[in-house]
């Protein structure tokens, strides 16, 4: 879904865990500008400064625009990532349908949906049964086709409104159809794009049909305001579910781990525990942050083993490999 983090060439000959470290934060640096394509991972938590560009694929138009099926829907409220997911059924310029909140399975509507050309405008409704009069909340964005080496398929950006006791509430949010990910390798007889003679050792990874399992320890590395934060993280896999906690290196902030796994493709939710103040700093509230990406079973000189990578919600690049 993601683009290779790419290890810097220079570190090729180091083998020590800091070296690890340094390569994670290397990678996820040298990425940061190369992510901005991604499709569904493009909601930026400073309100949309900077916001990266996207992407049309060739021909793309109003006319092609099928809304039908499964979406995944990402948001930010309250400077917290959120996600939902949502069925629609489109029927000519309409749609509507029905989702789910993925942190507390919370039912909801979706109606009064409009395509205009590339122009999406839909309403976002709970309780309607018991409170058919709440206002809805209201998502307005765009549609289009992207085409991405980390994401190809049908996708929808824009902003939402709500009212809330009395004051008016607004975030950004994304969404991608399911059933889609990164862009299909080249066809038979065609000749894939050789890699830059200055991009280091080429990563060669195990054939994609063959999916690692995760349980284990691993050493993470993640983007978060403006800083690479290091992290041990222990999880276990059960079937498509995934469980675990892990600390930061430097804070020792403690979070818990949930998240769903479908080979390639995995989304991880880490709750950090709150904070007491202390003499040592001060007091911080439970959060939560919401990892996306793929995983790849890698066999090279370096390392051997899942590798798992991606975009936070909040637009910053993570990784993730297997201690052994």
């Amino acid at each position: 879904m993601l683009t290779r983090l790419k290890i810097d060439k220079n570190m090729a000959n180091l083998t020590s865990i800091n070296k690890r470290y340094f390569s994670l934060a290397a990678a996820l640096l040298m990425t940061a500008s190369s992510l901005s394509l991604t499709g569904c991972q493009s909601i930026k938590l400073d309100g949309g400064k900077g916001a990266p560009q996207q992407t049309a694929a060739p021909g793309a138009n109003s006319t092609a625009a099928n809304l039908d099926g499964a979406w995944q829907i990402s948001y930010e409220y309250n400077g917290q990532p959120m996600s939902c997911h949502i069925k629609l059924t489109q029927n000519g310029s309409g749609f509507s349908g029905t989702g789910v909140d993925d942190h507390n399975q919370q039912a909801f509507v979706i109606d009064s949906g409009l395509i205009t050309g590339n122009s999406i405008l839909f309403h976002k409704r709970y309780h309607v049964n018991e409170n058919p009069n709440l206002p809805p909340i209201i998502y307005q964005g765009n549609f289009q086709m992207m085409s991405a080496a980390e994401y190809t398929g049908p996708y929808m950006s824009g902003t939402y409104e709500l009212t809330k006791g009395g004051k008016p509430i607004s975030g950004r949010w994304d969404a991608q159809k399911e059933g889609f990910g990164p862009a299909p390798a080249a066809s038979a007889g065609q000749s894939p794009t050789p890699p830059p003679q200055d991009a280091g050792p080429v990563t060669q990874a195990v054939p994609s049909g063959k999916a690692p399992h995760l349980s284990g320890r691993y050493d993470m590395g993640y983007e978060y305001d403006f800083k690479t934060i290091k992290s041990t993280l222990y999880m276990e896999q059960d079937n498509t579910k995934i469980t675990g906690h892990g600390i930061d290196k430097g804070s020792k902030e403690t979070f818990t781990v949930s998240g769903n796994y479908k080979f390639p493709d995995i989304k991880l939710w880490l709750k950090y525990n709150a904070v007491k103040a202390s003499k040592k700093g001060k007091a911080k509230p439970e959060r939560s942050l919401e990892f996306r990406g793929t995983v790849a079973n890698i066999n090279d000189a370096e390392y051997q083993g899942p590798r798992l990578q991606g975009q936070t919600n909040g637009g910053g690049a993570w990784m993730a490999e297997q201690v052994r």
